[in-house]
């Protein structure tokens, strides 16, 4: 598994992150992780035709959670 973000700077480049720290409330937390279930199911079913998918949080401020499938990604 490799993790990468940006800053909330606009132009920051994507870098690839050490350690990742998450400040959320337990409702959050769940929702995360059901998504992060459901594209773990889609990757499984659809393989290679499932490219990626993003975390629409109910909360009013929350960063964007990108998951894009390894299996379509060139190292």
């Amino acid at each position: 598994m490799k993790i990468f973000g940006r800053t909330q700077n606009e132009d920051a480049e994507l870098e690839l992150l050490t350690e990742t720290t998450l400040l959320a409330e337990p409702e959050a937390l769940r929702e995360l992780a059901s998504f992060l279930y459901r594209c773990a199911d889609a990757i499984e079913d659809e393989g290679e035709e499932w490219e990626q998918d993003a975390f629409d949080s109910n909360e009013s401020v929350c960063p964007q959670v990108v998951v894009f499938n390894p299996y379509i990604v060139d190292d």
